[in-house]
């Protein structure tokens, strides 16, 4: 029974995508494709989540408007653009596995645009053809419309769509709480000056590669673009680098007055920041006196939502204190704070329902009845977790998502408890990144590594690697350990931190890397 119980878990953890993509928060290609960099999508506030769960709805917008700047190198001396860009994002429908949608880039100036500064009015319209492949998506952009004028210093540069050409390729991996991407551009842009016998023509080629992510708890996208500019008298090289991040952080903030019914409370800070470097390569001698580097950035937008701060006086002093306060404010624990018990064990429903919260996966709302006819059937994934369960949305959620699936028998033995090895591999598949593990069944470096089960060694390997997990000082994982609420709390947020600040910090890092 016990060689069962263990080879049932082993099934339930694994990692099966089902060809269902996440809610995206903060959208792929926000500053579009041609170097240039935006505010940033902000994440959406913890309301905003639970009203469009409530409603069976996602929070990302179709269509996104933001603040935008872009250096432009046209007239061998860099100037700046300042406006918007607005995308219109295409859908790709659930359960499909291959299609085409379209996507819209558009680029205008700002009212306020300086008479020194660039004016771009730019719209590309791509057909985007998409196939599913496993957790992967890969999308083939194919120019549809691309109509642009440039203007810089009372002269005005118009794409010659025809000669024009710009090639986008992006690959996708959904894990269930990261969407992890990257990209290549290949873009060549004819314009032409003047009209008649008094037309001349400028060229402007850039080679891009970038890398991106989005979650729940921060995303960010970094750029590296090579271009050129070939004119009948001139030719510039250059290089621009841009990148932009958003992430959001629990802050507590005391009350000052002390004639106020609650002490304080916390508050969820939204903020963005994007900035863009660019380096002139070579350059010819008219344009020695033009500055070789440079830089612009959009300031930081931040944005504040309250959110309570449950009474936990009872758990003063406890090591978990600050974890089980920051899930109950999160909304990802619920309940009446006072019936809290950190050293109870946590369910394996339980977990999974908090994990699913913690990482915003979308809810469906169960099917309501038709005037007339019987309530819907429903499709029973699990026999043991009825719609009449408190975690059934999240488990059906994290079972949709490719987080969760049933054991040998078909149950989720939801009542079960959890033992510590197996918080952990959900914790990092959560993640994707159980492949940093550089072996399939690696020995950890753990002491205590001989308890640690074969299916679960890869994902503890990984977890240890990226700062995840940390052993005792004795060196112990103690894998087997039953999780407590206390120590679930601490579990998962650790991977919000892990999310918002360590994962990010990776990536908004990226200066110089390769194709």
């Amino acid at each position: 029974m016990k060689k069962f119980f263990k080879m049932a878990i082993f099934m339930t953890l694994i990692f099966v995508f089902l060809a269902q993509t996440i809610t995206v928060y903060a959208r792929m290609g926000g500053m579009g494709f041609f170097g240039g960099i935006s505010q940033g999508v902000r994440l959406p506030k913890t309301t905003e989540t639970i009203i469009a769960n409530a409603a069976g709805r996602g929070t990302a917008a179709q269509v996104t408007t933001l603040q935008y700047k872009e250096v432009v190198f046209l007239t061998g001396t860099p100037t700046t653009f300042v406006g918007t860009i607005e995308v219109r994002h295409g859908q790709i429908p659930a359960g499909q596995n291959f299609g085409t949608f379209q996507e819209t880039y558009t680029i205008r100036p700002s009212s306020l645009t300086n008479p020194s500064d660039a004016i771009i009015n730019r719209q590309i319209v791509f057909n985007v053809n998409f196939r599913v492949h496993g957790s992967q998506i890969i999308k083939d952009y194919q120019v549809a419309r691309w109509t642009e004028t440039i203007t810089v210093g009372g002269t005005t540069f118009t794409l010659d769509p025809l000669q024009s050409h710009f090639g986008l390729s992006i690959i996708m991996d959904n894990a269930p709480g990261v969407t992890y991407y990257k990209g290549n551009v290949s873009q060549r842009s004819v314009y032409v000056m003047g009209s008649g016998e008094n037309s001349s023509v400028v060229i402007n080629e850039t080679i891009s590669a970038f890398y991106g992510y989005n979650s729940a708890w921060s995303a960010t996208e970094t750029h590296r673009v090579n271009g050129t500019v070939i004119t009948d008298g001139w030719q510039m090289t250059y290089q621009v680098r841009p990148s932009v991040s958003v992430n959001k952080e629990l802050q507590y903030s005391r009350n000052e007055p002390q004639a106020i019914s609650f002490a304080g409370n916390y508050r969820e800070l939204l903020q963005s920041q994007s900035g863009l470097r660019y380096d002139i390569i070579s350059q010819p001698r008219q344009f020695h006196n033009v500055p070789r580097s440079g830089g612009v950035s959009i300031a930081s937008h931040n944005s504040f939502e309250q959110l309570p701060a449950p009474n936990v006086e009872f758990l003063r002093g406890h090591p978990a204190q600050s974890d089980i306060e920051r899930l109950f404010a999160m909304n990802i624990v619920r309940g009446e704070p006072r019936h809290f018990r950190p050293e109870q064990a946590i369910t394996r429903g339980q977990f999974v329902a908090a994990v699913s919260r913690a990482i915003k996966l979308p809810i469906e709302q169960p099917q309501q009845p038709v005037r007339g006819r019987g309530a819907p059937s429903l499709n029973i994934v699990f026999p043991d977790v009825q719609p009449n369960r408190p975690e059934y949305q999240y488990i059906m959620a994290a079972y949709r998502a490719g987080l969760a699936v049933g054991r040998t028998g078909g149950n989720f033995f939801a009542d079960s408890t959890i033992e510590r090895q197996e918080a952990i591999v959900i914790l990092l598949r959560t993640l994707g990144l159980e492949n940093l593990a550089l072996d399939p069944t690696p020995q950890t470096v753990f002491t205590d590594d001989a308890q640690v089960a074969s299916w679960a060694r890869r994902e503890l390997a990984a977890a240890e690697r990226i700062g995840l997990i940390t052993a005792d000082e004795n060196g112990r994982i103690h894998p087997r350990t039953v999780v407590s609420n206390a120590e679930a709390a601490a579990l998962i947020n650790r991977l919000i931190e892990y999310m918002r600040v360590d994962l990010a910090r990776d990536y908004v890092n990226i200066v110089n890397f390769g194709d």
